[in-house]
């Protein structure tokens, strides 16, 4: 996961500070991330995904387009993301929109993967139903090992790239004792700029 340095957009600033503190304790998938998306039937969905990258623009996550959360944000482009560590006591809400990135930056990370993740990804049909995981991994050893004979590094499946969240308010979150957790807010505003108030717990 990269986290860009000289990040100038003061919330997304202290996102990535909290990161960095989450790393640097070396805690387990410290950049893993809730996603909500809802579909056009409002029926709402969550899952866990792994944070990319975090810069001025936003917070980048990779996945199959035709998974159930793709079709989601295909239909409806808002999302919420939420960061939890229960040894930080620290939480992080994000609200937001979506938007795919370059097929060339997509490229680029899909490159970065070991092979393996790779051809998963080609063969995977992400959310569709299957005869059985035995199958599903043959089929991933099988494409793989061709590829290790030919020397051949596949191509990004087009239905597989990254997603840029852009917040529009951003919410952390430290606990307290008795309750009195501090809860600070940024809202984007008309102009682009933030303002942030505190809430009560």
């Amino acid at each position: 996961m990269i986290i860009e340095e000289n990040i100038k957009t003061l919330p997304l600033a202290k996102v990535a500070e909290i990161l960095k503190k989450s790393e640097k304790l070396n805690l387990t998938d410290w950049n893993a991330m809730n996603i909500a998306t809802v579909n056009s039937k409002n029926i709402p969905s969550s899952r866990m995904v792994l944070l990319k990258k975090i810069n001025d623009d936003g917070l980048v996550f990779y996945t199959n387009f035709n998974s159930r959360k793709g079709q989601d944000l295909a239909e409806n482009k808002f999302i919420a993301v939420n960061f939890w560590w229960r040894e930080l006591q620290e939480q992080i809400r994000i609200e937001g929109n979506v938007e795919k990135l370059s097929a060339e930056k997509s490229d680029e990370y899909f490159n970065s993967r070991p092979l393996k993740s790779r051809v998963a990804a080609i063969v995977s049909q992400q959310s569709e139903k299957i005869d059985s995981y035995e199958i599903l991994q043959k089929e991933i050893d099988e494409l793989t090992e061709q590829f290790e004979l030919n020397k051949e590094n596949p191509s990004r499946p087009e239905h597989c790239g990254l997603y840029l969240v852009k917040p529009n308010s951003i919410e952390l979150w430290k606990e307290g004792d008795f309750r009195t957790h501090q809860r600070q807010k940024f809202v984007k505003k008309d102009d682009n700029s933030w303002e942030s108030f505190f809430l009560s717990p």
